[in-house]
């Protein structure tokens, strides 16, 4: 039985293994895709999404374990190759917020919510920061896009929402109330 077994398995020589090359990889079409901007890096290098959030688990394993610089290094190589996904964005923004880089932090998310308007931990990551920041009307907005997004606040984040709206619209009150004084 184990000398069938032995027979069935075919073993590859190595001199039969083809080397991709670069003209592979790097084909006119896949060029000039990239050069006018219809295909990312990772797609003219051949990374699938797949491999992308593969490698994405891996960071964002990385950055719960508090290993957050190596999981930034993670996260901005994922952007470099695919800049168009916004939950690449979100998690480097989380990523700069746990390191205290607020402007870093807002920009990810607003990259984030630009390209997943729909990104409900976006909204309310970037108006607490907004919110530590004084600009309460912006925190306000965020907070408010968050609530809609998911009324019936199944999602956790909405819930911190919630709170951190009222006291936004309490702040943003008293604000306004000394600008009258």
């Amino acid at each position: 039985m184990a000398d069938e077994a032995k027979e069935e398995i075919q073993v590859i020589q190595p001199e039969e293994v083809r080397q991709a090359t670069l003209t592979d990889t790097f084909s006119p079409d896949r060029v000039e895709q990239f050069i006018m901007g219809e295909a990312t890096l990772g797609q003219l290098y051949g990374i699938t999404i797949e491999e992308a959030y593969s490698v994405a688990e891996l960071g964002y394993t990385l950055f719960e374990q508090g290993r957050v610089r190596e999981a930034q290094t993670v996260f901005q190589g994922l952007i470099i190759s695919n800049p168009y996904d916004g939950y690449f964005h979100n998690v480097l923004g989380s990523i700069y917020q746990k390191q205290g880089l607020t402007d870093g932090a807002i920009e990810e998310y607003s990259i984030s919510i630009g390209l997943d308007p729909a990104n409900v931990e976006g909204y309310v990551n970037r108006g607490e920061l907004l919110m530590g920041k004084g600009n309460f009307e912006q925190a306000a907005a965020d907070f408010k896009k968050a609530l809609e997004l998911d009324p019936d606040g199944s999602n956790k984040s909405v819930n911190r929402a919630r709170a951190l709206a009222s006291v936004t619209t309490a702040a943003l009150g008293a604000t306004l109330n000394q600008g009258k004084a």
